[in-house]
């Protein structure tokens, strides 16, 4: 394992889908992939190294945190802007914030009213 000053620095992006259906995730995941891959393509998709924070999507609200790479969060946030379809129903994923930490993700984003 590398020592922390030497790991790529990482951000984590919070969003919201609004959709007229509700969003399984599964869908969700294979819809940002798919944004992912043709938006950016192979190689570059893997730098942008997107993963999906599985135990932070929260299902009522449709709110979900996705880390990557620091210096490609522009491109993380054109691909979840460019999400049109999430399974069978028409949906748009809103980006609320960019945090550095899942500590401030939570305390900003999930324990809202």
């Amino acid at each position: 394992m590398l020592p922390s000053s030497l790991r790529q620095n990482k951000r984590y992006v919070v969003f919201e889908v609004v959709s007229e259906q509700p969003v399984a995730y599964q869908d969700l995941v294979n819809a940002v992939w798919s944004s992912t891959l043709s938006f950016l393509g192979e190689a570059f998709a893997s730098e942008v190294r997107p993963w999906f924070i599985v135990n932070l999507y929260n299902n009522e609200k449709q709110r979900g945190v996705i880390k990557c790479a620091h210096n490609t969060v522009e491109q993380m946030r054109a691909v979840l802007s460019l999400i049109s379809v999430i399974g069978e129903s028409r949906s748009v994923v809103h980006v609320l914030g960019i945090t550095g930490t899942i500590k401030s993700a939570k305390a900003k984003y999930f324990e809202q009213a």
